[in-house]
Formats: C-alpha cells, structure tokens, sequence
C-alpha cells in the first residue's frame, strides 16, 4: 500500500520506520528537523562544544521499554546514572538521597526532613499498585485528598515536588489525571535516587540513527500540509509546496488539534475530529543557560534535578554533574528575568493529561483503522510520554504491518 505519514517526530518516524519493509511510505515534516520534542541544541561554554537536550531526556528501562527496544535495534548504546534531586523552597533545600558521596547532608537529616523523606518512602510504595489499576479518572486531587496526608507534608513537600515535573499552574495540575503524573514515578523509593539513561550525544543521536534506518520511506523535511481530502479509493494530501500526492491509508502522527484540523470537513471523519480537539494542551518555556540563580543557593545541594518552589509555582533545573561545568537546563515559564547567560530559549508544547484526555484517547482507540485513518503520538496511548509515542507506532503496525521483521523486535 501507498502509506503517509504526517509528522516526524518519535511516532511518525518510527511508524515509517515500522512500516517501510511492507509499504510504500512518505513521510512529511513541517519542521526542518526531525525529532519533535526529542531535540538537542548545540551550545558553546568556556570553549567547549556541548549537546544539550532542551525537550525530552530522561528516560528509565522500566517504564520505557519499547523505546529502548528501538535503541537496541538501531544499535543506539545508552548508560546509567542516578537522577538525584533537591527541592529548594521557604525551609531550604532538601536534598535526595540525604547522603552524598558517603557524606550526610545535615540540612535534610533535619526532623522535619526526615519526617517528609519517610512518608515520601510511603507514599512511592503505593505507586506500583495504583498504576496496575490503570484508573486514569482519578484526578491528583482526589487521590491526594484519599491518602489523607499531613497538610505540612502535602503542601509544603509532596505537591511542590510533583508540581515541578509539569511546570503548571497548581489548579491545573490538581485537575490532571494521577495516572499520568506518577508514570513518570514509577521507579522513585523515595530514599535512593532512580536511575535513569542518558545517550551520548543526547536523543539527535537516537533521531538521526532511526533516520539513517529509513531505508525506502521518502522523507520530506520542511513540507508542512496544506489540505487532506478523500477522492474514490483513497487519500489526496496537498503539501506546503504546491504537490498533491495520493495515498491508500494516512498516519497522523502529529499533535491531536492539528490532526483535528487536518481532518476537519474530510467526510466520515467528524466524530473522530470530535474526540481529537478535545485534548488540551499547554506552553512549556525552556532556558539552556548558565545562570547559578536557578539553582539551590548552595552547591553542595546541586542535583541532577531541581526543583524551586516560590509557593505558587513549581520549576526545574537539570544539572549533569559529569560535564563540571555551570550549564543548565530550567522550567522558566513563570520566571520573570531571563536566566543570563542565555544558550538557547524553545517552547514546547504538552498534553495536560486530564481525564478527559484519557476517554477521548479511549474512544478514538475504538475508530483506528476507521476510513484508512490511524493516529500516532504522545496523545493516543497510554501516559503523556515518548514511550507512549514510540507504542503508538507499535499498535499502527500490528495492524498494517504484522509480520514485520522490525515490529518483532519491538515487542
């Protein structure tokens, strides 16, 4: 079959990826990179070249098992290292684990520290069972208000350290689904710090493996869509440079209102329309900087990861120990001075996770196929993560592509 594919970035070009051992597939980008949100920027600091991945990075085996499939079969190598974390706020900084390199950190050996680092301990042994439930209704206020936890632990601790992985006003993150907010905790003690994978070169390496893997998917880079439409026996999709090309089936692996608006007026697509703008989106503005401000005052409390709560707002900054050098990567949404100096200023764009993301991602999982018409992204399965991109193409494909060669070795 004739197979387009629209969006480039982890689903879209491992859907092609997935499907070009059996398909005709042309791939379309209105970026001139691909990648999506799996972007690495090049900076300068003190004379030396550096890779920094300004949108997604972190990564454990875990929970993101078919993408480190896909490293393994694209012959991706990727290392380990401990995500430590510090939460700065009104008390100080508290740091995780509370003991460095053999050393005790006092401050957070504190009663009041401890008390939040044990109950932190309980509250990370409950995640396990509430993900198997896989009840994506529950909202992260309902289930904080079930846990009935201590008001000081609650409101000075926990919901500050969970706000500062979204970087949303404290209202909205309440709103979202829990199911979507801890997946990315899954593998937290609540004592030891997780461990996490990183690749040399940061996620271009990864991008531009699958792309090299791309052996017969036409890829057009810098061809946005102008207009899909349905004539007798299949699809006509009119890109940004004047060309209509014909295909048999179209695989929207681009974000949920754009494929909504893409789809809009094409006949027998309007409950499928219906369902994809009712995905939420919000605005994401990262800073690859040097400025020291952003990070816990003092420099023994640096971790990999941290996080500083105003007491309305939670950020983050991400420190890599291992490069010694004063370079980071911060949440600067709410900020309202610029971190100097300024490597490089990207927004992104994420999925609010509500539940009703969650039953429209349901209701549209019922309609794939539909027409000729698949979905793939963040968006379409499972929590809001690269993993659930890389799935998605995944499930595409078990169903255009079954006895593919590479979906066997992502299963």
């Amino acid at each position: 079959m004739r197979i387009g594919v629209i969006g480039g970035g982890g689903a879209g070009l491992t859907t092609a990826w997935l499907l070009e051992e059996h398909h005709d597939v042309m791939l379309f980008e209105r970026d001139e990179r691909l990648g999506g949100h799996a972007h690495t920027v090049d900076v300068e600091v003190d004379g030396q070249r550096l890779q920094v991945d300004a949108g997604f990075e972190f990564f454990g085996g875990s929970t993101y098992p078919t993408f480190t499939r896909l490293l393994d079969a694209i012959g991706v190598p990727r290392r380990s290292y401990p995500a430590t974390f510090t939460l700065t706020g009104g008390g100080g900084s508290i740091v995780l684990p509370p003991v460095r390199g053999g050393m005790p950190a006092w401050r957070s050996l504190g009663p009041a520290s401890v008390a939040h680092l044990l109950r932190l301990r309980r509250f990370a042994a409950g995640i396990p069972a509430f993900m198997l439930a896989h009840d994506t209704s529950i909202t992260m206020r309902e289930h904080l208000d079930r846990l009935r936890l201590p008001p000081s632990f609650r409101d000075e601790f926990l919901v500050p350290f969970l706000l500062g992985f979204w970087c949303v006003e404290l209202d909205e993150f309440l709103e979202t689904s829990a199911y979507n907010t801890l997946f990315y905790l899954a593998a937290m003690t609540g004592w030891r710090a997780p461990m996490q994978f990183e690749i040399d070169g940061g996620m271009r390496t990864y991008v531009d493996a699958l792309t090299r893997d791309l052996r017969r998917t036409d890829v057009r880079v810098a061809c946005g869509i102008r207009r899909i439409s349905r004539p007798p026996g299949g699809f006509a999709i009119d890109d940004a440079r004047g060309r209509t090309h014909e295909f048999d089936q179209i695989v929207l692996a681009a974000p949920a209102d754009f494929a909504a608006e893409l789809l809009t007026g094409v006949p027998g697509l309007e409950e499928r329309t219906t369902q994809l703008r009712r995905f939420e989106f919000f605005d994401a503005v990262i800073a690859i900087h040097g400025d020291r401000r952003l990070m816990p005052p003092r420099e023994r409390d640096w971790s990999v990861v941290n996080s500083r709560w105003d007491g309305a707002h939670s950020q983050l900054s991400i420190w890599k120990p291992t490069r010694g050098l004063p370079l980071f990567r911060s949440w600067v949404t709410y900020e309202e001075r610029m971190p100097e100096p300024l490597h490089e200023l990207v927004r992104y764009r994420h999925g609010r996770g509500t539940p009703a993301h969650f039953e429209a991602q349901r209701r549209l999982a019922a309609m794939q196929g539909e027409h000729g018409v698949w979905l793939a992204g963040m968006y379409a399965d499972d929590a809001d993560s690269h993993e659930s991109a890389v799935h998605s193409a995944v499930t595409v494909a078990e169903r255009l592509a079954p006895e593919s060669r590479r979906l066997g070795m992502l299963r």
